[in-house]
C-alpha cells in the first residue's frame, strides 16, 4: 500500500505539472515581471527596488528594458520608467536618477539660484540649493525617503502647465511635486526625461532676405540690427521702414545713399528689451529706381 500510495501520489504530482496545476509562468521562473501596458520586464535589483520602494504609485510602468547607458560620466546598467530612472551603481546598490535637474538643464531652466537662507513658519529649509519645502510638500517629502530617495528642492512652488492643466509644482533633484486637488502626486518625469526633444533653434527660422543682408539677424530686444540692401542706382537715395511681426509699420524720415555698386548704407533699427518677438522685415525702396530690397531678422 505504501508502495502503491507513493506511485499513486507521484502520478498525480507529474499530471497536475502537465497540466499547468502547478505551472509557473516563464518570466517568474527567470526572475521578471513583466507588464503588458508597456511591454517591458523588470528582474533582478531593479525589480527588488521598485517593488520594495512603492512600486507602480511611486515610479510607474517601466518603458525601457534594463541596457547600458552614461549617467553624468558614469557608465551604469539603467532602467527607465515612467516616473524615474534607476541606476544600478558600481557596488550593486541602486538609486535614482536626478530627472528633476536633468529635465531643468535640458530645458534651459535655471535652478542653483535660490536664496531662501532661512524657512518660514512651517517649512523645511536650511538646504544648500537656497529653497525650502512648505506645506503639503513638506509632509510628502518627509513621509516619502526624503533627501535619500527625493533630493534637494531646486525651485520654489510654481505654477506649470502640465497636459494642458495648471498645476502648482515643485522640483526635486530626483522629482517633480504636483498638486492635484490637494493630493501630491509624482511627475511623468522618467517619460519626459527619457522622450525630451530640444526646442527647435527659432534662429534657424528666419525667411531669406531678397536683395538684402542683416546682421545679426536674430537677437533679443535690446540688440541693435543692421541691414544693407543691394542693386540700387549708383548714388540714389534709399528710403526705408520696418515692418513688426503683427504688420505695423515702423517708418522713418531718415534716408540711406547707394555707393557706386548699388549697395545701400547701412540702416539700423535699435529694438528696445520691451520689442515684440518674432519676425521683422527691414524694406529699402530707391526714390529714383523704385528698386526694392528686403531683409528679414527675427528678435526673440
Amino acid at each position: 500500500m505504501i508502495r502503491r500510495t507513493s506511485f499513486i501520489t507521484a502520478a498525480l504530482l507529474a499530471l497536475a505539472m502537465i497540466l499547468g496545476v502547478f505551472s509557473t509562468d516563464t518570466a517568474s521562473a527567470q526572475g521578471q515581471r513583466c507588464f503588458p501596458e508597456t511591454n517591458q520586464c523588470i528582474s533582478g535589483p531593479i525589480r527588488t527596488y521598485w517593488e520594495k520602494n512603492g512600486g507602480l504609485p511611486i515610479f510607474g510602468f517601466p518603458i525601457t528594458d534594463q541596457h547600458q547607458e552614461t549617467v553624468e560620466g558614469r557608465t551604469l546598467q539603467v532602467q527607465w520608467f515612467e516616473r524615474d530612472r534607476l541606476e544600478i551603481q558600481a557596488d550593486g546598490t541602486v538609486t535614482a536618477g536626478r530627472l528633476g535637474v536633468e529635465l531643468l538643464d535640458k530645458q534651459g531652466r535655471p535652478w542653483q539660484v535660490g536664496s531662501q537662507l532661512s524657512p518660514d513658519a512651517g517649512c523645511l529649509g536650511n538646504f544648500p540649493t537656497g529653497y525650502q519645502v512648505c506645506g503639503t510638500f513638506a509632509k510628502f517629502w518627509q513621509n516619502n525617503g526624503g533627501l535619500t530617495r527625493l533630493g534637494y528642492p531646486v525651485t520654489a512652488e510654481i505654477q506649470e502647465t502640465i497636459e494642458g492643466q495648471i498645476y502648482t509644482v515643485q522640483y526635486f533633484e530626483r522629482r517633480r511635486f504636483e498638486l492635484h486637488g490637494g493630493q501630491v502626486l509624482l511627475g511623468l518625469l522618467g517619460r519626459e526625461v527619457h522622450d525630451f526633444a530640444p526646442p527647435a533653434d527659432i534662429c534657424t527660422q528666419i525667411p531669406a532676405s531678397v536683395n538684402a543682408y542683416v546682421e545679426p539677424n536674430c537677437g533679443p530686444g535690446g540688440t541693435v540690427f543692421g541691414a544693407i540692401g543691394g542693386g540700387f542706382a549708383s548714388g540714389e537715395s534709399i528710403g526705408f521702414y520696418v515692418t513688426a511681426p503683427d504688420q505695423s509699420v515702423i517708418g522713418t524720415p531718415d534716408q540711406v545713399k547707394a555707393d557706386k555698386d548699388g549697395i545701400s548704407g547701412v540702416a539700423a533699427f535699435y529694438s528696445s528689451v520691451n520689442s515684440a518677438p518674432g519676425i521683422y522685415a527691414i524694406s529699402f525702396e530707391g526714390v529714383k529706381s523704385h528698386h526694392k530690397a528686403i531683409g528679414y531678422f527675427r528678435i526673440k
